[in-house]
């Protein structure tokens, strides 16, 4: 037994969804709100955007007045007076910089000569030698006094002095020895390695 269904009949067609006028209305309606909606943002951010920029505009040209008003004011005779001022101040200070550098290496120098020689000095154990005053000057003269009970040991002191690196350069050449008192047998010395005046002026 067969049985032939025709496929085209209307009741296995598919069935094409017509919108109502109400509904398209309704959907026409929504998508305009939106646009509306979307146009009112876009002119607010604007409308922002552009009260921003009119307002940095204004301060820019506020600032530029500010400046002007500063340039004029800094500009006066009494500034400019001012400014040379302090420029010769700067070239002073300069060249007061530029001479501690130059003099800063041979006072250092010295002090740390003075320092040592001053150190050698105090070490030295001589017997029956006493050392009484140490004068020590910038221009490198050394004057020693002392005081000893054997007049011999004067040149010794003085050679042993000389084979000191830290007075190497210093020669004792000006000795002088002289004895207080007849009556004791003690004696004061006087070293120098420059020749001016006496040692008990």
């Amino acid at each position: 037994m067969h049985q032939q269904i025709n496929l085209f009949q209307p009741l296995f067609r598919k069935q094409q969804k017509v919108f109502s006028a109400t509904t398209l209305v309704q959907i026409v309606g929504a998508v305009t709100v939106l646009l509306l909606i979307f146009l009112g943002h876009a002119r607010w951010t604007l409308a922002n955007m552009e009260a921003t920029a009119n307002n940095m505009q204004k301060q820019y040209i506020q600032l530029q007045r500010q400046v002007s008003t500063l340039q004029a004011v800094l500009n006066t005779p009494d500034t400019e007076a001012l400014d040379n001022e302090i420029e010769q101040l700067r070239i002073r200070i300069d060249t007061h910089k530029a001479l501690l550098a130059h003099f800063e290496p041979p006072v250092t120098e010295n002090q740390r000569g003075f320092y040592s020689r001053f150190r050698l000095l105090a070490e030295q154990n001589i017997s029956d030698l006493w050392l009484e005053g140490i004068t020590m000057e910038g221009n490198g003269h050394i004057e020693i006094r002392g005081s000893t009970s054997a007049a011999r040991q004067v040149p010794a002191y003085i050679q042993h002095l000389s084979k000191q690196p830290e007075l190497s350069s210093a020669r004792f050449e000006t000795v002088q020895l002289i004895r207080p008192d007849i009556k004791q047998s003690r004696f004061r010395f006087s070293l120098r390695n420059f020749h001016e005046g006496s040692a008990w002026d």
